[in-house]
């Protein structure tokens, strides 16, 4: 304002020389030529004033500019800021999808991992009780095949006895009927043989198994012909009861001895 009106503008008076206030004075006659350089004066105010104006609304202008391109840039920068937020929100949205996306096949990745180890836990802990009851029924087995082996081997060893029991009887047998024949030549009996001779035992066991069943069948068949007799009419009832009595504890006796024996010869081979 000061580079416009200078130093004194026009909305302020002038100063009061010694503080008394200015009287009215009487307007000064000046000369014609005095008059001519202030008509002079007055246009070149008037020039400087239109200049003044015209730097005025310049200013005006520019600043009106300056205002317009502050409120240009505030807006520009609001929208920026606007477009940044909304460009952050649609990043925060993509990033928290992917992060829910990626959470999720992350947990079905495990899920699915977790579920194919208990189905394989579940094979193995399966296949490992099928392998304890097989080697339960192995070890069974085996122990069963021991006893069997024992076995056998047992029972090789009372075959071998036997074998060599009945090669020594067949040996014998033929000693004897090689001794029969000559007899046989020597007495000339072609065609009797004696009946002891029939069936020779091997030890004593089959001598006393050999005796008792001759003994059996004896007592068959004299219960056979009393009982034949008492239908005859040849003993009464009485001496049929009284002997059959006799024979058949004698019988029950013999078959009861009898099988003690073949128990025995059981145990020894």
């Amino acid at each position: 304002m000061s580079s416009t009106f200078g130093s004194d503008p026009p909305c302020y008076s002038r100063p009061v020389a010694n503080g008394r206030p200015a009287s009215n004075p009487s307007p000064p006659s000046y000369p014609t030529s005095v008059n001519g350089s202030s008509n002079s004066n007055a246009a070149g105010n008037s020039s400087v004033d239109e200049q003044r104006r015209i730097v005025i609304e310049r200013e005006i202008a520019e600043a009106n500019q300056a205002a317009e391109a502050a409120r240009n840039a505030a807006i520009e920068e609001a929208r920026l800021e606007e477009e940044a937020k909304q460009l952050k929100r649609q990043h925060d949205e993509q990033l928290s999808s992917l992060r829910a996306m990626v959470t999720s096949k992350a947990q079905f990745r495990v899920r699915q991992l977790f579920d194919g180890i208990r189905d394989e836990l579940r094979r193995e802990l399966k296949d490992q009780k099928l392998l304890e009851a097989g080697k339960g029924r192995i070890e069974l087995l085996l122990m069963e095949g021991e006893k069997r082996k024992a076995m056998l081997i047992k029972e090789n060893s009372c075959m071998d006895e036997a074998i060599s029991s009945l090669e020594t009887w067949i040996e014998a047998v033929e000693e004897h009927k090689k001794k029969s024949e000559d007899e046989n030549s020597t007495e000339q009996k072609d065609d009797h043989h004696k009946v002891d001779m029939l069936a020779i035992p091997v030890d004593t066991y089959s001598a006393q198994m050999l005796a008792l069943s001759s003994e059996s069948a004896a007592i068959d068949d004299c219960i056979y012909f009393l009982d034949r007799s008492l239908v005859r009419g040849n003993i009464t009832l009485d001496v049929f009861l009284k002997e059959v009595r006799k024979l058949s504890k004698r019988q029950f006796m013999a078959k009861a001895h009898l099988m003690k024996i073949a128990q025995m010869k059981t145990l020894v081979r």
